[in-house]
């Protein structure tokens, strides 16, 4: 059987089209398939299929389209079957041309890091041989559902990038023309499509055409959004104008791009884009601290600030875009108001926060939804007592962390990420070495961040479900003490991996992704977290994952109700519908998974025997 998702859905069995029924029981086999042999909760596909308004029959329906879709499956491979609170589509031997896709992306990257081009091109050209229109372009989903449709486009004009960066270095640039000039006319700020363009032209002998597109772009970015371009972009307008002889190089810029300087200003917007589910401000205040109108608006819970880091200049992080699209759905049912602050945690003006404070004392925000507990949410917690009128809700934070518990106007919201990285330990301590060398893992490294109280919690609990599935095993860890710069994790993991390690968990931050890469290199399994950018890739065992999405949502509904006790923390975990989690491997056997399913089953059951008692 083979499942279609890169296009309009479709399912074949021994290449004949299978009926999949009515748009609600496509939409359900469409969620199943986007996280394919992982458990569904029922709550996330009512809530994919009928949104915010589901009829008080969503559960039954649910069952009935389940039911049917068993019966299309039977006899060919995948099994529909459910577990604990959810429901799994587990696969089997049936393809998935996501999952090729990915395989596939996976190979490019190889090939991008030996500079074979040739490869480059060729695997690249094959995965986007395998699409068919926009990614389940029939398929009506809500926010999770959709963001992730979203995520496969974004990952698909990357690859158009790399093909084209490729065969630029080829030297193919007159063939290149006319597919990239459509492609700026469909996403005219995506700046690497532009550089592209401007040097084919440029080889091509059409020198003023490629100034041309340069101008169109600049004029676009100006009027559209008020940017200006890249200063890659604009550098290299210079170098055609110069007609510099290194423009004839089949490399030098394309390898230029492939650092990934070329894309900021089309991540800057993407990421605005993205967070614009509401409004995103840029705190309009004046040096002085001033607003534009010193008058005080009267606090009111149907204006509802976020305060997410980051600036106009950087793009968003996940965790950043989930909350804005949590705070989203909460704000269309209960007719907000909402605007989102955007606090660069980088700079050294310390006055930033003082405007930031008084844009929300003076803008009549009756609710403030922070994320994390950086330095803009230290600093605005020594605000929190003097705004009693304001509620304040900390997002993945603890108060007692912030010096505020007990506060009347204060709640956060936090993940009890241990129970993840508990269950990634387990499943560590079940897994056979990547390289087949002996049925169980004997040694297994921890790269960490910084040795903070969360990272070594976080620590504990894994090292703990390792040792409750295998007895005996070895377990180094190292903290790289640096949470952005990849070389020294990749420094580490080479160390581990050179004494004998069969696994790498890493839990710092982006610098872990490049012990993830030497894990890659080195032929042993990986696990990280989503939020630092870990996702499927062959040798990734699992990653974990928070829910954040939900986390606001629950944040701004207990502020509007008062359900949620005020100077308390919410923990989320793995009793509240799986707000935190682990996603395993597709290569994971299915003996295996159900025994981790089975294990975090048994938290959950537990955890709700607690709360009723």
């Amino acid at each position: 059987m083979e499942f279609r998702l890169l296009g309009p859905l479709e399912a074949r069995v021994a290449g004949e089209a299978v009926t999949l029924g009515g748009a609600k029981q496509r939409g359900v086999l469409a969620v199943l398939l986007l996280r394919a042999d992982e458990v569904v909760p029922v709550e996330r596909l009512i809530d994919e299929i009928w949104g915010d308004s589901p009829p008080p029959s969503a559960a039954h329906s649910l069952e009935a389209y389940v039911s049917r879709l068993r019966q299309l499956f039977n006899g060919h491979g995948p099994s529909l079957v459910r577990r604990g609170a959810g429901y799994s589509l587990e696969l089997g031997d049936a393809q998935l041309d996501v999952r090729d896709f990915m395989e596939l992306l996976d190979g490019v990257s190889h090939a991008l890091e030996a500079s074979d081009d040739a490869r480059v091109s060729r695997l690249a050209a094959d995965a986007l041989a395998l699409w068919r229109g926009p990614a389940l372009a029939d398929v009506a989903l809500a926010s999770a559902g959709r963001v992730e449709a979203e995520r496969l486009e974004e990952l698909r004009l990357r690859t158009l990038e790399q093909r084209f960066d490729a065969r630029l270095a080829l030297g193919r640039d007159e063939k290149l023309v006319g597919e990239l000039q459509v492609l700026v006319g469909q996403n005219p700020y995506r700046e690497r499509f532009v550089a592209q363009l401007m040097l084919a032209l440029y080889r091509s002998g059409r020198h003023a055409d490629a100034l041309d597109a340069y101008e169109k772009t600049r004029t676009a970015l100006d009027d559209d959004l008020g940017l200006q371009p890249s200063a890659e972009l604009q550098q290299l307008s210079g170098q055609i104008v110069r007609q510099e002889p290194a423009l004839q190089s089949s490399t030098v810029y394309v390898r230029q791009a492939r650092r990934g300087a070329i894309e900021r200003n089309a991540r800057r917007v993407s990421g605005l884009v993205l967070a614009g589910a509401v409004t995103v401000a840029a705190m309009a205040l004046t040096a002085n601290g001033s607003t534009p109108n010193e008058e005080r608006a009267s606090p009111t819970t149907k204006r509802v600030a976020i305060v997410l880091p980051g600036s106009d200049s950087e793009e968003l992080s996940h965790a950043a875009r989930s909350v804005s699209v949590g705070v989203r759905r909460a704000q269309v049912l209960n007719d907000l108001e909402t605007e989102t602050l955007l606090v660069d945690e980088h700079a050294g003006d310390s006055t930033e926060i003082e405007r930031l404070a008084r844009r929300i004392d003076l803008g009549g925000f009756g609710i403030v939804i922070v994320l994390g507990d950086g330095k803009a949410a230290r600093a605005l917690s020594r605000h929190v007592r003097k705004l009693p009128e304001v509620r304040f809700v900390f997002i993945d934070a603890s108060l007692r962390d912030l010096s505020l518990e007990n506060a009347s106007n204060a709640i956060a919201v936090r993940f009890a990420d241990e129970d993840s990285t508990y269950l990634a330990g387990y499943l560590t301590g079940l897994a056979e070495p990547m390289d087949g060398s002996s049925d169980s893992v004997e040694r297994v490294s921890v790269v960490a961040g910084l040795p903070t109280s969360h990272t070594k919690r976080a620590v504990a609990e894994f090292t703990r479900g390792l040792r409750n599935s295998i007895r005996g095993v070895d377990v180094r860890v190292d903290y790289s003490r640096e949470l952005v710069e990849p070389t020294r994790c990749e420094q580490l993991a080479n160390r581990q991996i050179d004494s004998g390690s069969d696994v790498v968990f890493v839990v710092a931050g982006q610098c872990g992704l490049g012990a993830l890469a030497v894990a890659r290199l080195r032929g042993v399994w990986g696990i990280g977290a989503d939020d630092d950018g870990v996702g499927y890739a062959p040798h990734v065992l699992a990653f974990t994952y928070k829910e954040w999405e939900r986390a606001a949502e629950r944040g701004v509904e207990g502020a509007l109700s008062r359900t949620l006790l005020m100077g308390k923390d919410l923990v989320l975990g793995l009793e509240d519908d799986y707000a935190v989690g682990l996603q395993m491997s597709y290569q994971v056997p299915e003996h295996i998974q159900s025994l981790v399913v089975s294990r975090c089953s048994e938290i959950r059951a537990s955890r709700h025997l607690t709360v009723e008692h």
